[in-house]
């Protein structure tokens, strides 16, 4: 497997665990969209949005080192 294959499985399992965070990976790895646009479109600050994103590619790192 590729590690573009890596990513996208470990952004599926993702999925399982927090919908949410799931969403926040593909709209920054997959759509390029910055913190500021994620806040603004989902309705939510900016500090969230990274703590989130922290949380996310924390649990990516996790998952790839893993496997």
């Amino acid at each position: 497997a590729t590690d573009a294959d890596d990513r996208n499985d470990s952004a599926t399992r993702l999925a399982t665990v927090d919908t949410g965070l799931a969403d926040l990976v593909e709209k920054r790895f997959f759509a390029g969209m910055t913190i500021e646009e994620i806040a603004l479109e989902s309705g939510q600050s900016d500090s969230t949005i990274k703590r989130r994103w922290r949380m996310a590619r924390a649990w990516l790192l996790n998952e790839l080192g893993a496997g």
